[in-house]
C-alpha cells in the first residue's frame, strides 16, 4: 500500500515537471523576442503612422512640405518652392533677373497689380508687412514646412498685400500684387524676393547683398523650370483636347 502511494506521488511530480517545462519557453519567448503562442482572438488593426521625414541631399532629414494651395497654378518644385509670380506668360525672361539682397524679377512689360500677382513659395504664416526700402505692404512669410522651415522670406515692392498679418497661407496662394509705379526704393514695378540667413529670429532682419541671394536664385530656377514644364504640359493637353473635339 505504501509502495503504491509512493509510486503515485512520483508520477504526480513528473507530470508537474513536464507542464512546467512546456510553460517556461513560452513565457520566455514572449518576453525576449522569441515566438510566442498565437492569441486565440485576432490582433487589433495597426494604427497608421506618419511617413518618415525625407532624406535631404546633405544626408540629413527635412520636414515634408505641406500640401499646396488648391488653386495653385504651379506644382511644388524639387527645391520646395512654388514659383512666386502669376501668370507665367507675363513673367520677364530669366536673363532679366538680377541679384541684390534677394533676386529681382518681374513682368515682361512692367505688368503689375492684378496683372501680376505674388504667390507664397511655401506654406507658412505672414508675420510682418512693410520693410524699409521695400514699401509699406511688403509681406514677410515665416515658413513652417519643407527645407526652409523656420526661415523668413520677404516680398519687396509689393502693393497691395492681399492677406493680413497672422494669416496662414499654403504654397501657391496669392498673398500680394506687384506694386505699380515706384514702391519703396525702385524705378519700375518688380518683385525682389529673398530669404533670411539661417537662424535669423527677426522678420525685419534682411540679408546683406550676396548673403543668401544665390540660394534664393537656385530655388527660383528650380521653381521656374517646374512651372514652365507644367504650363507646357497643360497647353499640350488643351491643344490635344481641341483637336479631338474637332475630329468628332
Amino acid at each position: 500500500m505504501r509502495q503504491r502511494s509512493q509510486t503515485r506521488a512520483v508520477q504526480t511530480v513528473l507530470m508537474l515537471m513536464a507542464v512546467f517545462a512546456l510553460a517556461v519557453p513560452t513565457a520566455l519567448g514572449a518576453s525576449t523576442g522569441g515566438t510566442a503562442v498565437a492569441p486565440s482572438t485576432p490582433p487589433p488593426a495597426p494604427v497608421p503612422v506618419a511617413s518618415p521625414p525625407e532624406a535631404s541631399a546633405t544626408g540629413g532629414t527635412s520636414v515634408p512640405s505641406a500640401p499646396i494651395f488648391a488653386g495653385s497654378p504651379y506644382p511644388l518644385s524639387p527645391s520646395g518652392w512654388v514659383f512666386p509670380l502669376y501668370p507665367l506668360s507675363h513673367v520677364g525672361a530669366k536673363s532679366w533677373w538680377s541679384l541684390d539682397q534677394g533676386v529681382d524679377l518681374g513682368g515682361s512689360s512692367n505688368q503689375c497689380g492684378t496683372h501680376l500677382r505674388e504667390l507664397a513659395v511655401a506654406s507658412g504664416t505672414i508675420v510682418h508687412e512693410g520693410l524699409d526700402g521695400f514699401g509699406s505692404s511688403a509681406p514677410v512669410l515665416l515658413v513652417d514646412s519643407g527645407p526652409d522651415r523656420g526661415r523668413y522670406i520677404y516680398y519687396g515692392h509689393a502693393a497691395p498685400a492681399l492677406v493680413v498679418v497672422g494669416t496662414h497661407v499654403s504654397a501657391g496662394q496669392p498673398i500680394a500684387e506687384v506694386g505699380c509705379g515706384q514702391v519703396g526704393i525702385s524705378s519700375a514695378p518688380h518683385l525682389e524676393i529673398g530669404i533670411s540667413p539661417a537662424g535669423a529670429s527677426n522678420p525685419e532682419r534682411l540679408p546683406s547683398v550676396g548673403e543668401t541671394s544665390h540660394e534664393a536664385l537656385a530655388k527660383l530656377n528650380s521653381a521656374y523650370t517646374t512651372a514652365v514644364s507644367a504650363y507646357r504640359a497643360a497647353t499640350a493637353r488643351a491643344k490635344a483636347k481641341r483637336h479631338s473635339t474637332r475630329r468628332h
